[in-house]
């Protein structure tokens, strides 16, 4: 009986053994909470505030979840150097409350990098909710990824956003637009090997991108936040392609992508009357010296307008210019953090769309290998009727139009 039992017992540890070693699955995640007070100054260019008649300025004080993640990923291998991928993200949310960027108060929130696909000799496939490569481009280049959603890079690079032009021909507070290209999106995306220490990469989404139709009618997007004083809008389809190289300390990447809008107009205000939005990458960084990186972006974005709508008289295109630019150095357990980021006026528009630029400086203090405190502020300056707001702000402060924000304060990051 006692060689039967061990016999039994030899049996099941190797059973398990071989199906560890076939599939593994990791579990990992990231808990980032800060504490930040917020400033919202006046207007610089009139009263764009249809409610209170003076634009909505103040100070807040709120405690954000910042890029707070859990994840499921596993690889088993079914021959030679083949392998099944999968992969499962979502943000979780850490501080609760109906208005948080993503989600609706619910403890997972929000999709992220979720996946099937295959991998071997001849590179990775993946179908499911991916980074498209402008998207993963741009993020590779941040300094400071997730230390606080209010400094993201790809909060304003790849962004082109619009406040709504209401029937009277005045700049509406309630509702604007934006067209964004670092994102992600449900589709099929390749990535081959690394030659020579080159890769690319190609992705493409249908005609029902994120569960949209062909056409989508217009809507008028607002919120009560300022991170959601202007909605991405859904684009029907989109493809696009990376080519990345890397060696002694340098990584040097460019990007396309186009994404096409058949956006139903409204009858009256013609709102949404866009086509194709493209967008150009070429970036930059240097990590040859142990600690420190330095990276450079540089954006161009063109917008399709089709017609008479709420943000050009007639056919013609949209364009404007972005650059970042960023440094991080980590020396004992200290890691400082610096960016800017510029975004030029819009080029062809006849509403007056200006510019923005924000500066960001972030200091890290690792009280382990995974867990770090930080302080930060970042100021974002708008233009003239422009409306860009910090990160993952979930402060009832929402700029309408030429407001310039402030955020300060200090947050504590784990990984696992």
């Amino acid at each position: 009986m006692k060689h039967k039992k061990k016999a039994l017992s030899l049996a099941l540890m190797s059973f398990i053994t071989i199906g560890h070693a076939q599939s593994n699955v990791t579990i990992y995640g990231v808990a980032d909470v800060s504490a930040q007070g917020f400033s919202l100054m006046a207007g610089k260019a009139g009263n764009y505030s249809a409610t209170s008649g003076s634009a909505a300025e103040g100070n807040t004080f709120n405690l954000q979840s910042n890029s707070s993640l859990l994840g499921f990923r596993s690889d088993e291998s079914i021959g030679g150097s083949t392998k099944v991928l999968f992969q499962a993200e979502t943000t979780v949310n850490l501080t609760g409350g109906s208005t948080v960027v993503y989600g609706t108060g619910t403890a997972f929130g929000g999709l992220r990098d979720s996946f099937v696909g295959l991998s071997g000799e001849y590179g990775v496939i993946r179908a499911g909710y991916n980074s498209m490569p402008i998207r993963a481009a741009v993020t590779s280049f941040d300094v400071m990824p997730g230390a606080t959603g209010s400094s993201d890079i790809n909060k304003m690079m790849g962004n082109m956003r619009f406040a709504e032009r209401s029937l009277n021909g005045s700049n509406s507070s309630t509702a604007a637009q934006a067209y964004d290209s670092a994102i992600r999106a449900t589709s099929l995306l390749y990535t081959s090997p690394t030659l020579y220490g080159f890769n690319g990469s190609i992705a493409y989404t249908g005609s029902n991108n994120n569960g949209t139709t062909n056409t989508t009618e217009a809507t008028v997007c607002g919120g009560t936040t300022s991170s959601r004083s202007a909605c991405t809008v859904s684009p029907q389809s989109m493809w696009g392609i990376g080519l990345a190289w890397e060696g002694y300390g340098v990584n040097f990447k460019g990007a396309f992508q186009q994404s096409d809008y058949n956006i139903t107009p409204n009858p009256i205000t013609n709102v949404h009357n866009s086509g194709d939005y493209t967008s150009f990458l070429i970036g930059a960084a240097y990590t040859g010296l142990p600690g420190l990186k330095l990276s450079t972006v540089y954006m161009r974005n063109n917008l399709q307008s089709n017609g008479p709508s709420n943000i050009a008289t007639g056919a013609k295109i949209l364009s404007n210019n972005q650059l970042w630019a960023g440094a991080s150095y980590r020396f004992g357990e200290h890691e400082p953090r610096i960016s800017a980021v510029w975004n030029s006026n819009i080029n062809g528009g006849d509403d007056g769309q200006l510019g923005a630029r924000q500066w960001n400086l972030n200091w890290g203090y690792y009280l382990s290998k995974r867990t770090q405190v930080y302080g930060l502020v970042s100021y974002l300056d708008n233009s003239a009727n422009q409306n860009y707001a910090l990160g993952q702000q979930t402060s009832n402060l929402r700029p309408t139009g030429g407001q310039n924000l402030l955020t300060y304060g200090t947050g504590i990051r784990s990984t696992f």
